[in-house]
Formats: C-alpha cells, structure tokens, sequence
C-alpha cells in the first residue's frame, strides 16, 4: 500500500522531509489515537476523520516547517515557542531538527490533544447561533409621496 503522506513529502528538500518525520513520529506518540491524513497539504491530526474536528497539523515548506495547533491560543505555552495573534490558532517554525526534537514539542501536542475535545465542542457550541423571532407588531406605513 502506498503511503501517501510519505509521496507527499517526496517533493520537499531533504531537510524539511527529516524535520517532517521527526515531528510525525512526534506527533503519534504523543496522541496514539489521532488520525492522520493530509489536508491542504499539510499531515494533520484529528479526533476523528473529519477536518472539522483537527487539533494539530505539520506543514512542510522549503524553508521550514510550520508546527500547528488549531486551538493554540488556549495552550499553555510554559517556554514561548507558539506564535501568532489569532483568536484560536498559534505555530511554531521549525528550521532544524535539533529544534523538531524538543521536548516542549511534545508537551503542546499532548496538551492539545488533551483540550482538543473540549475546544472542538466550545467551537461548535459558538458557531449555533439562537433562532430569535421577530415580531409581528404593526409598522407604521411607509410614506409611498416622493421626496424633492
């Protein structure tokens, strides 16, 4: 069977294809139970196999590797790697892979998997939005006279 994230990955340098595995191998122990898959060309880590429910994802780039978690903003990132001014999502850029092997990698992924269902189910529960109904009071007639 093809391994289609590993086809993906072929068109990258060999350094950001390093970083990449290192990072996925990162990933999958850290959250034994996610799913993987790509989506927008990225490896993306979900709750179930659906986009809507992803928690983190890893782009590749040719210059780096962009480190993602949809609900960055309520991590608690301890030593100030997450980047970004969002209302949810932060990032890390990751150059090297001496900087994909840091532990504190591992500790956000876990928390976010972790707060992951929490977070998904607080965004659903924001995007329901209240039916109101209007009423049906009489307005006034509009004036149908021509203004000059």
């Amino acid at each position: 069977m093809v391994d289609v994230i590993k086809e993906f990955l072929s068109t990258y340098p060999d350094q950001i294809r390093k970083i990449t595995e290192e990072l996925r191998h990162m990933a999958r122990r850290a959250m034994p139970r996610a799913n993987e898959f790509l989506y927008y060309d990225a490896v993306n880590y979900s709750l179930s196999d659906s986009p809507l429910e992803r928690i983190c994802y890893i782009s590749p780039g040719q210059n780096q590797v962009t480190l993602g978690f949809l609900f960055g903003a309520h991590l608690d990132d301890q030593h100030h790697l997450l980047q970004g001014i969002g209302k949810r999502a932060r990032h890390i850029k990751i150059r090297t892979l001496e900087e994909a092997k840091n532990p504190a990698l591992k500790e956000l992924v876990k928390a976010a998997w972790t707060n992951g269902a929490a977070s998904i189910s607080s965004m659903k529960q924001q995007t329901r939005r209240p039916v109101v109904a209007h009423s049906r009071a009489k307005h006034p007639p509009r004036s149908r006279r021509k203004t000059r």
